[in-house]
């Protein structure tokens, strides 16, 4: 989804930089480029933003990224712009303009600068996460599906279910293409009790080799709850909760088996 979704955000910047592209265009032509590119940021900005709201609603997921994420970003723009004003005084300088006349004339640069930072931030916050909660989501229910199945199959106290083995990639380059997997395991407690779960997971590849193993201490599963199986450090990790898996492997995974001990949690 993020193939599509994202050059789709870049419009309104595209749309602008065509109008910039002829010098001799009259402002009233760019003042019309400008609000064709203001619309159509403002309709895909409203669709991604009701999207987002749709995945708050049902699954729980916040509206935004975190704030450190957020902050990042915004670090981002902030040294674009600064980069951009540092040419800009530069420039004035050695050429001995006064400062305000070259900040007028590098006016359309700013501009373009201001609305690259806009596309990056609506990207960022509300069209990448879209795409990211769609993953999500989607594996959420295919795990829900599997422990539907397991229910009816068998009596055992907990189940855990492979739900997600993919590279989170956003291009086809051939170094997206060697990225690890990300894998998304999720936990069901079938008792109608509250427990105290370790648990052990091996991680087997399409060969049958194990790839990697990893275990837990205790952790509590409320009764008839699902919950995504993440290790401490994605937990205490600050990013958005879309953005947190099992374990990275250097292969798909095929298969994992899994061994637990519990304990009423009363």
């Amino acid at each position: 989804m993020a193939f599509l979704i994202i050059p789709i955000a870049t419009i309104p910047f595209l749309i602008y930089m065509f109008a910039l592209m002829d010098h001799h265009r009259h402002y009233r032509v760019l003042l019309r480029y400008a609000l064709l590119s203001a619309g159509t940021f403002a309709a895909i900005f409203s669709v991604t933003l009701i999207v987002n709201l749709h995945y708050l609603e049902k699954y729980g997921f916040p509206l935004l990224p975190t704030g450190s994420e957020t902050m990042i970003m915004l670090m981002v723009c902030g040294l674009l712009l600064g980069v951009v004003l540092l040419i800009v005084v530069m420039m004035a300088i050695f050429s001995r303009t006064p400062f305000m006349q070259s900040i007028m004339q590098s006016s359309p640069v700013f501009i373009v600068i201001s609305l690259l930072c806009l596309s990056m931030m609506m990207i960022f916050l509300f069209v990448l996460p879209v795409a990211e909660k769609s993953t999500y989501a989607t594996a959420m229910k295919r795990a829900d599906q599997s422990f539907d199945k397991m229910d009816k199959q068998t009596d055992q106290p907990i189940g855990m279910t492979l739900s997600l083995s993919q590279q989170i990639c956003y291009s086809s380059s051939s170094s997206c293409r060697g990225s690890d997997y990300s894998n998304l395991v999720f936990l069901r407690n079938f008792e109608d009790r509250d427990l105290h779960v370790q648990v052990q997971i091996a991680f087997y590849d399409s060969s049958g080799n194990v790839m990697d193993t990893i275990e837990t201490g205790t952790m509590t599963v409320a009764a008839n709850e699902t919950i995504p199986f993440l290790p401490k450090t994605e937990t205490t990790r600050d990013t958005s909760l879309w953005n947190r898996f099992t374990i990275d492997t250097d292969e798909r995974t095929a298969n994992i088996q899994y061994r637990y001990r519990y304990k009423d949690a009363r």
